[in-house]
């Protein structure tokens, strides 16, 4: 049986990481979550540096939920870095931020596939967590996602 892709979360505030934790869950979505509070340990991530250097514990993403206001930085910075070195795996971008809207033409330009405000109340964010599981990214009967085309997230 194939391994259950992963999803990188790189959020700097606890509460949103446990409720996104929680919206998955409730989303019956099964993708194991990994979860960075830096540009730095982002970057690490991505280059399986560091503690992220075992990669049967750290795996590639499939997804990044990535938010623009990191403790070390701006989610830019991590956009920049992924556009200047490509992934040969697939890796779709989704940009949760609670920021102004301004910020999507920034954030597709840097590649992001998705922009999504993050909600304030507790019944949209979950509604935002079902959206997503709906975008081509799920296989509906196994609860997981399996994105294999990043690009599909447009579609």
């Amino acid at each position: 049986m194939p391994e259950i892709p992963t999803i990188l979360v790189a959020e700097d505030r606890t509460d949103d990481v446990e409720l996104l934790e929680r919206m998955f869950k409730k989303a019956k979505v099964l993708n194991p979550l990994q979860v960075v509070d830096s540009v730095e340990s982002a970057i690490w991530y991505f280059k399986g540096e560091g503690v992220y250097k075992d990669r049967k514990n750290y795996p590639f993403p499939i997804l990044v939920l990535l938010d623009l206001h990191l403790s070390d930085g701006s989610g830019f910075e991590v956009l920049e870095w992924l556009q200047a070195h490509p992934t040969k795996s697939p890796l779709a971008v989704v940009v949760l931020t609670g920021s102004d809207v301004r910020a999507v033409r920034r954030s597709y330009a840097l590649g992001a596939h998705s922009f999504l405000v993050k909600p304030l109340k507790f019944e949209d964010f979950e509604n935002m967590i079902s959206h997503m599981r709906g975008i081509r990214l799920t296989g509906s009967k196994t609860g997981r996602l399996v994105q294999t085309d990043p690009q599909s997230l447009l579609k």
